[in-house]
């Protein structure tokens, strides 16, 4: 018989595909997802301990790593052309023809960031960033990968406690379907479900005691379509279906303790990880400034019982760790410099017979060995330079940057302009050394308008050095504290002696500007030969004076540099580390977690006893809304699996003990380890601080020596007998000054590096304590550690906080040994 193609059946499944693409799109799941985060989030982060502001995992517009596109519909990147035919054609089968109705993208990364630079940090006219801490900040939190790593992970941990909060909420459920069958006897079409196995509408719900209910409403509509019976003529009919389903255990997996410990787990984690996102920033900040981070971030599996301790090493990276290199650079600068000055005079002095050839070669030498290491220092920078620049701000290598040097100005002992005066002198003194024996007066003007022009600028150098002394004299009371009365004395004295030699300097240089007026008046009266002669000797003395000036600002600005001292025990930082560290308020919080398990796990070992109910009510004829009571039933029972073999579950319980132990013992370790770390830490600190004053003594003396040294290349000479060579300066007056410079860079650098390092560890005190108060942009509010206002807010605090979790109740081993013994028993008998 000729079957008609049933159009009913097209019909239904063209409504289905319409329906079935209807409702929430991409968008709107993505978008409620987020909302669902944010809001368990901000439950969370209310706490002013870690406190989060306007928590968001987008990612700033003006980031390298800003995504322009439709985030539901990304175009797809450019792609490797090898592998890409694999898309079109896969073993001889055409592939999907819609991999590219997104289109495709070139770039990667945000192609407007280096444009959009500006408008939150300061960029030069060539383009370069100013880098300081701040601005170090601004760009780490919008450019640095890790960073973001952190948010989403924290983000990951807020879904995961909505997909646990889901589960016991009604979860509704539906759907409708159409089956078209077609037999040697008939054809028929059903839309909708005869069984009620697929129900048009569902709910479940999940209860706290371990209970779950699941009920539906199923209904169906038969149309006959064909038959062999020639009366046949086309019928339906129609009929529904309301049924329900409960499963309530009463001892496995029954109670609260087992059906909400997901739940209770995936809530603590995120607690742990808003705390540890938190913690995270006063990493990060160290990170950015001393290049170490010293935390552990936020972690999808939670926080961990170990806790992460700092074990008191000393070294300085980050932005601190460029500024140390960028003032050893200088420093060996302004050693070359020096020897460029005395090897110019050394020349001089080969040329009149007072030098023998291998001191002034030794010298040579030693130049060009300090250019090659000034050569190797430039590179290292610059390669450091570039990895903060990828590793820990996120941006390109070849993103130009200025280093902001406020922070080690103060070790800049030598005045750039002073160094300058230097410079100038030396030049002055060649061009006076070119004069002809008779200059005429166009020719020698010049060069003593010159010469009084650094006079001018040697006066306002003297008003620096007046306020370095002042500066130093600022900070005198703050450093007599921690000196003896010998010390105290000392450092009054050497004060006293410095001032004296400032005014000393002074009136040798009024006397030179004296002499410059003479000089001037020579060249007035025609004595030109004379003036240049005059010249010569004022040039060499303003040398000597503003050399002797730069010995009392570098002594004035080594006495000034200062550390704050810190007054605190290790027992008290210890108690302040205990009440304050976020990550051990979650290593507690991960003990009574492994402390939890022992229950969940010990639940598995009982019978599995459950109560079970299910009903249902059909319509009656051919009526899809007439239910009459006789057509329903209802089903009450309970299901028994005892436990005739529960090795496994055994063998996890035994497990969970001893992981619960571990965990104990790990965590009685790590607060072995913090107090460790913060004994040695404090240690260390107080070893800085007194190293400091070693290394300043080191360079008082480092200057000295080049001082004493130098005087003796500029020390007058016997003079020579008749038909005698000149007499010549000590065999060793070269070396001596030489190893004199040496020394002097080497002591500044140590000094510069044991204050860095200082300053470094105090950071990394903040940070072990707990104490570093960070504002929203993640700069460090720095404040004055006092352990009594500390220690109050510590006691104020609950003593649970501070407590090991309870032991073990009794009833749970008993219970846990019963179930295992009847196992053994059972088992045994299975083996017999």
């Amino acid at each position: 018989m000729h079957e008609p193609f049933p159009r009913l059946l097209t019909l239904a499944i063209g409504v289905i595909l319409v329906v079935s693409d209807v409702g929430c799109q991409r968008k709107d799941y993505r978008e409620d997802a987020d909302n669902d985060a944010y809001g368990v989030i901000s439950e969370r982060g209310r706490d002013p301990r870690w406190k989060l502001d306007d928590f968001s995992i987008e990612i700033d517009p003006r980031s390298r790593f800003y995504d322009r596109y439709d985030p539901d519909h990304p175009p797809m990147p450019r792609d490797d052309p090898s592998s890409q035919r694999y898309m079109h054609s896969v073993d001889g089968m055409e592939g999907w023809a819609s991999w590219l109705r997104n289109g495709v993208r070139d770039e990667i990364e945000n192609p407007a960031w280096r444009e959009a630079l500006a408008e939150y940090v300061e960029v030069a006219e060539d383009g370069s960033v100013r880098l300081d801490v701040d601005s170090a900040l601004r760009l780490v939190y919008l450019h640095s990968p890790f960073h973001q790593q952190q948010l989403e992970t924290l983000f990951l941990s807020a879904l995961d406690v909505t997909r646990e909060r889901f589960r016991f909420e009604t979860q509704f459920f539906g759907g409708y379907g159409a089956h078209y069958s077609h037999t040697d006897v008939d054809s028929r079409l059903v839309v909708g479900s005869e069984t009620g196995a697929n129900p048009a509408f569902g709910a479940r719900r999940l209860f706290a005691y371990g209970g779950e209910l699941i009920a539906g409403f199923a209904n169906s509509f038969v149309f006959e379509l064909t038959s062999d019976d020639p009366a046949f003529s086309p019928t339906n009919f129609s009929a529904s279906l309301v049924n329900f389903a409960l499963v309530q255990p009463l001892l496995r997996g029954a109670g609260k303790d087992v059906t909400l410990e997901r739940l209770t787990l995936a809530e603590r984690n995120l607690l742990g990880n808003v705390r540890s996102y938190a913690q995270f920033r006063q990493g990060f900040y160290t990170q950015v400034v001393i290049g170490e981070i010293g935390v552990d971030g936020p972690q999808r599996a939670g926080p961990r019982v170990n806790v992460n301790v700092f074990r008191g090493d000393n070294f300085v990276g980050g932005f601190l760790g460029l500024l140390l290199q960028l003032q050893r650079i200088r420093n060996t600068e302004d050693n070359l410099d020096l020897q460029l000055r005395t090897l110019a005079q050394l020349e001089a002095n080969l040329e009149a017979g007072l030098i023998d050839l291998v001191q002034v070669d030794q010298f040579r030498q030693s130049v060009e060995f300090e250019r090659a290491n000034l050569l190797i220092d430039r590179n290292q920078l610059a390669n450091s330079l570039d990895s903060y620049k990828t590793g820990t701000l996120g941006l390109a290598p070849d993103l130009p940057v200025d280093l902001d040097d406020g922070p080690i100005r103060k070790f800049q002992l030598v005045s750039r302009e002073a160094s300058a005066i230097q410079d100038e002198i030396a030049a002055l003194q060649a061009n006076v050394g070119d004069l002809p024996p008779d200059p005429s007066g166009d020719v020698i003007t010049p060069v003593f308008e010159k010469v009084r022009a650094v006079i001018e600028r040697m006066a306002l150098h003297f008003e620096l050095v007046r306020q370095d002394l002042e500066v130093m004299d600022g900070v005198a009371e703050d450093r007599e504290v921690v000196m003896t009365e010998t010390e105290v004395a000392e450092f009054r004295s050497d004060r006293a002696k410095l001032q004296e030699r400032l005014a000393r300097v002074v009136e040798l240089f009024d006397e030179q500007r004296d002499r410059a007026q003479e000089i001037e008046g020579q060249i007035q009266a025609g004595e030109r030969e004379v003036a240049v002669r005059g010249m010569v000797n004022l040039l060499s003395r303003l040398l000597r004076v503003v050399q002797g000036s730069i010995l009392v600002q570098a002594r004035a600005r080594l006495e000034a540099i200062t550390v704050e001292s810190i007054e605190l025990s290790s027992g008290d930082a210890f108690r302040i580390a205990l009440t304050n560290r976020l990550d051990f308020m979650n290593a507690r919080s991960a003990l009574v977690d492994s402390w939890r398990s022992i229950q969940v796990t010990a639940d598995r070992l009982r019978s599995r006893l459950d109560l079970t109910a299910n009903g249902e009510l059909r319509t009656s004829g051919d009526k899809a809304g007439d239910f009459k009571s006789p057509h329903h039933s209802v089903q009450l029972g309970v299901e028994l699996d005892s436990p005739f073999s529960r090795l496994v579950e055994r063998n996890d319980y035994r497990e969970s003990l001893i992981n619960y132990q571990r965990s104990r013992r790990a965590f009685i370790q790590s607060r072995d380890s913090l107090h460790l770390g913060l004994r040695s830490l404090l240690r260390s600190i107080e070893q800085l601080r007194m190293t400091l004053e070693i290394q300043r003594r080191a360079v008082v003396i480092a200057i000295r020596r080049v001082d004493l040294t130098r005087a003796e290349l500029y020390s007058p000479v016997r003079p020579p007998e008749p038909g005698q060579r000149p007499a010549q300066f000590g065999p060793t007056a070269a070396i001596n000054l030489l190893s004199a410079l040496s020394s002097l860079r080497d002591t500044q650098n140590s000094f510069l590096s044991v204050w860095l390092n200082y300053y470094a560890a105090r950071l990394r005190l903040y940070r072990e304590l707990g104490i570093m108060k960070l504002d929203p942009d993640g700069r460090w509010a720095e404040t004055t550690i006092s352990a009594s206002d500390l220690l109050q807010e510590a006691e104020e605090r609950t003593a649970a906080e501070s407590t090991l979790p309870p032991a073990i109740p009794k009833t749970w081993i008993d219970s846990a040994e019963e179930e295992a013994e009847s196992t053994n028993e059972t088992a045994s008998e299975g083996d017999e």
